[in-house]
């Protein structure tokens, strides 16, 4: 579904990136791990081009994304859902008009559709009763099931996670990563789930690749994480959780 060939970025003279390469397969949970600042959200945005490389190519579901427009890309990030870390939520809006906004703005679908959509991932994300309430009045862990139902809503083939269960306490976390789990299991999708927490790999990832001064380290399937005698992958095993 995407791939990441030989892709380096630079600002100025400083390089984020060194000749990455990643694959994510259709149906599959992939994480990214690494401390904060080593540029795993800018591997998000890569994916999603709202970034270029400085050399290297980013391919989705087939397509090379690099050199588009942005009227070409529009139907190609119709195909990948995001989840903000800080949810990007409107504060003025209901969860409903949450849910709504973008295929309203986007799409030429009858208000009957759009209204069953919502009805869909408000079932989905166990926010019913809350349907008019706003992004305030909820607890952290809700508020995140309504920025992955937004994602959901426009039935993508994957959603990509910026730092889902962070400043989360472990009940919403645990109910975080089930739902990702279950985008899978009941929806047929793949996930890319970026994190500095270990056991969030652990937990919902089938494959996890580290990313560590701006190069992968290692692209194996989570378990093999044990088995890697690398310095940094033996720390963070010890540690579980890395500085932010």
């Amino acid at each position: 579904m995407i791939e990441l060939r030989n892709v380096s970025l630079k600002y100025g003279e400083k390089e984020i990136l060194h000749s990455v390469s990643l694959t994510i397969e259709d149906n599959t949970i992939k994480a990214i791990l690494g401390p904060s600042g080593v540029g795993k959200s800018t591997i998000l945005k890569l994916m999603l081009g709202l970034m270029r490389p400085t050399s290297g190519q980013v391919f989705v579901d087939g397509v090379e994304i690099s050199s588009l427009s942005e009227a070409e890309l529009f139907p190609i990030r119709r195909k990948m859902g995001m989840v903000f870390q800080g949810n990007a939520l409107f504060d003025s809006m209901t969860i409903s008009q949450n849910l709504g906004f973008f295929l309203r703005e986007n799409l030429n679908l009858p208000e009957e559709e759009i209204l069953r959509r919502v009805q869909e991932q408000i079932r989905f994300a166990g926010l019913e009763g809350y349907e008019e309430q706003l992004p305030e009045s909820l607890s952290g862990g809700m508020r995140k099931r309504v920025a992955i139902g937004r994602a959901l809503i426009f039935k993508p083939h994957m959603i990509l996670f910026d730092e889902p269960t962070a400043g989360l306490d472990p009940v919403s976390s645990k109910k975080i990563l089930s739902l990702i789990s279950s985008l899978r299991q009941h929806n047929n999708l793949g996930a890319v789930i970026v994190t500095h927490i270990i056991d969030d790999v652990f937990n919902v990832a089938d494959c996890a690749a580290v990313l560590y001064k701006g190069e992968i380290i290692f692209d194996d399937a989570a378990p093999k994480l044990h088995e890697s005698e690398h310095p940094f992958i033996r720390s963070i095993l010890s540690d579980k959780i890395l500085e932010l």
